[in-house]
């Protein structure tokens, strides 16, 4: 009995669904070398994280001192290995040292504010480059190699009723088809599992490169609401 072209596009199909799963798991893993390499070089040492966010937190605090724009200058000229702080940190202290008061001037809490807020969505979104195709690979991989497991049970039936397995065979001939249907299934969540768990862990690092810099800009933002409201009240004092 001839083979109907539905079974030929059954076949070719399960196949093809194989590739695309092969290549979003080259792309998968091109994707996790990559982020982990740049995460790893901006995040800089795990051990001086907590020196690094103090001797930040101590030079932000001389802002208001004249020469306290010359701590931060040295701070943010440590090495940017990591040696004295992270590679965002050290950029945000840079950032900071150009807006540091001169002759006395206080920065505005506002200006601080919006340009630190800023300069996070841009490292924020630098660092999270790639992990939306993570994210994708995650969540559709099983539902693709499903498809594919679709097709090959499609086949194997297929196949069974045209009487290509004959008589006897027709049966271990449908089983056959099908074990080998499912590992279309099996490849898709073996695609997404290290998928969704790079995803999960890279985006947790990316929240703790960010988060010293968020607590310097909070803090810093406090201390200059603060001082502005005591001038405020000492001149209405006086």
């Amino acid at each position: 009995m001839e083979t109907p072209s539905w079974l030929w596009l059954t076949h070719w199909g399960a196949r093809l669904v194989l590739l695309v799963l092969a290549g979003l798991s080259v792309a998968s893993v091109a994707v996790i070398l990559d982020r982990r390499k740049v995460l790893r070089l901006e995040g800089g040492s795990p051990e001086r994280k907590g020196s690094d966010l103090e001797q930040a937190r101590q030079a932000l605090r001389q802002a208001a001192d004249p020469k306290g724009r010359d701590a931060l200058k040295r701070l943010a000229e440590a090495s940017p290995s990591g040696e004295g702080a992270s590679a965002v940190l050290l950029d945000y202290l840079k950032l900071m040292a150009a807006m540091a008061p001169e002759k006395g001037a206080t920065p505005s809490a506002v200006s601080i504010d919006r340009s630190t807020r800023s300069y996070l969505t841009l490292r924020r979104s630098g660092l999270e480059k790639g992990l939306t195709l993570l994210a994708t690979v995650g969540s559709n991989a099983p539902f693709i190699g499903l498809f594919g497991t679709v097709l090959g049970i499609i086949q194997a039936f297929g196949e069974l009723s045209s009487g290509q397995g004959g008589q006897q065979g027709g049966t271990a001939s449908v089983m056959g088809a099908i074990s080998e249907a499912l590992i279309a299934t099996a490849v898709g969540l073996l695609v997404a599992i290290p998928a969704v768990i790079a995803f999960n862990v890279f985006q947790k690092r990316v929240r703790e490169i960010l988060l010293p810099c968020e607590v310097l800009r909070d803090e810093v933002v406090a201390a200059l609401e603060s001082a502005r409201v005591s001038e405020g009240e000492a001149r209405r004092g006086g």
